[in-house]
C-alpha cells in the first residue's frame, strides 16, 4: 500500500538514446522498446527523456519479485490498520500487472508528456492531452481525451479525469475520485468531492 517507485540510481543514457526523436516524439525503435514494458502508445506521442528514466527505472524495480500476502490475510489486516478495501483491491491488480512483467501504461494520440512526470503502473491517458512536467500520476488512474494538466499536478491512486477538463499549476485530485467533463480544478487546488466507492 505504499509508494509504489522504487529508487534505484540512475538510468543510463544508452537505455533510453533514441528512443525521441529530436522534437521529442517517440521513434518507432521508442515505441518498440516501451511495449516491451508494456506501455502502449498511439501515434504523435511526444514523451520528455526524464519521463522515460523514471518509466525505466519503474519497470527495473517492477521485475523485482515481492513475497505474495494471502489475500483474505491481507483483508483482515488492512481493515485492521485501517486501510480501505479499494486499497486492498489495486494491490491485487497490481500482482496481476506484476506477474506479467508489464505496467499495463497506455498514452493515446496526439498526447504530449513533459520532463519528469511520475506514471504508475495501469496508468491510461487519452488522446490529444497535454501532461506538463513534474506531474504525478498514481497506479491505474485515467486521464480521459484532450485534458489538460499544469505543472506539478498530483493525481491520486484509482482516480478518473473527465474528457477535456483543466487540472491547473499545483492543483491534487486526491485518491479515487472522478473529476467530471469539461472540469476546471484551480491553482493549488484540492479536489476531493465525487469519490468513486461511495
Amino acid at each position: 500500500m505504499g509508494n509504489v517507485y522504487p529508487i534505484l540510481g540512475v538510468v543510463p543514457e544508452r537505455e533510453i538514446d533514441g528512443m525521441v526523436d529530436e522534437q521529442g516524439f517517440v521513434t518507432p525503435r521508442g515505441r518498440e522498446s516501451l511495449k516491451r514494458m508494456g506501455v502502449e502508445t498511439g501515434p504523435a506521442v511526444s514523451i520528455g527523456k526524464s519521463t522515460l528514466r523514471l518509466l525505466v527505472d519503474l519497470h527495473r524495480g517492477w521485475r523485482r519479485p515481492r513475497p505474495r500476502i494471502d489475500p483474505e490475510a491481507e483483508l483482515i489486516v488492512g481493515k485492521f490498520l485501517g486501510i480501505p478495501e479499494e486499497d486492498i483491491y489495486l494491490e491485487e491488480r497490481l500482482g496481476e500487472l506484476r506477474k506479467s512483467f508489464r505496467l499495463g501504461v497506455r498514452v493515446g494520440e496526439g498526447t504530449r508528456i513533459g520532463e519528469g512526470v511520475a506514471l504508475g503502473p495501469g496508468v491510461c491517458i487519452g488522446r490529444f492531452c497535454e501532461v506538463s512536467d513534474s506531474c504525478e500520476i498514481c497506479a491505474f488512474s485515467t486521464i480521459r481525451d484532450k485534458v489538460y494538466l499544469g505543472k506539478s499536478v498530483f493525481i491520486g491512486k484509482d482516480s478518473e479525469i473527465g474528457p477535456g477538463s483543466r487540472i491547473m499549476p499545483g492543483a491534487t485530485v486526491a485518491p479515487r475520485n472522478v473529476v467530471m467533463e469539461k472540469a476546471v480544478i484551480a491553482e493549488g487546488g484540492v479536489f476531493n468531492e465525487n469519490n468513486k466507492y461511495r
